[in-house]
């Protein structure tokens, strides 16, 4: 994955597909950041996004047909950098509420997901 930033890094991984979450969090153990998760519920995610330490954050949106909006919001409070990994990029909630947020479409190569992931390290605290 070249450098990017990742090394040593917190990400928070939410995302309830296994397979795509094994995907990435093995792109990102390679780019050497520490993962949390896949967290698959929104209880789980709220709950981690809440109590957990975090650099950074990848959210998909729907988790098992529950939005991860609260999960997004707790980050936003808590100064935490997310991104949006999502097969539904047109829901008005991303245009209206998370403008500044970047989106991820699913489907999305690793390395674009790391890309975008990277250039979000400019925000951590």
């Amino acid at each position: 994955m070249g450098n990017t930033g990742l090394a040593g890094r917190r990400v928070l991984l939410v995302e309830d597909e296994f397979l795509i979450a094994l995907e990435i969090t093995d792109a990102l153990t390679q780019a050497g950041a520490d993962i949390s998760g896949p967290h698959m519920t929104l209880d789980d995610a709220k709950r981690a996004a809440g109590d957990m330490v975090a650099d950074l954050a990848i959210l998909d949106i729907d988790l098992k047909g529950e939005e991860v909006f609260p999960v997004a919001d707790i980050l936003r409070r808590r100064g935490i950098p997310f991104l949006f990994c999502t097969g539904r990029p047109d829901r008005d909630t991303l245009r209206t509420e998370f403008p500044e947020v970047p989106v991820c479409v699913k489907p999305c190569r690793p390395s674009e997901l790391i890309d975008a992931l990277s250039r979000l390290l400019p925000m951590v605290a």
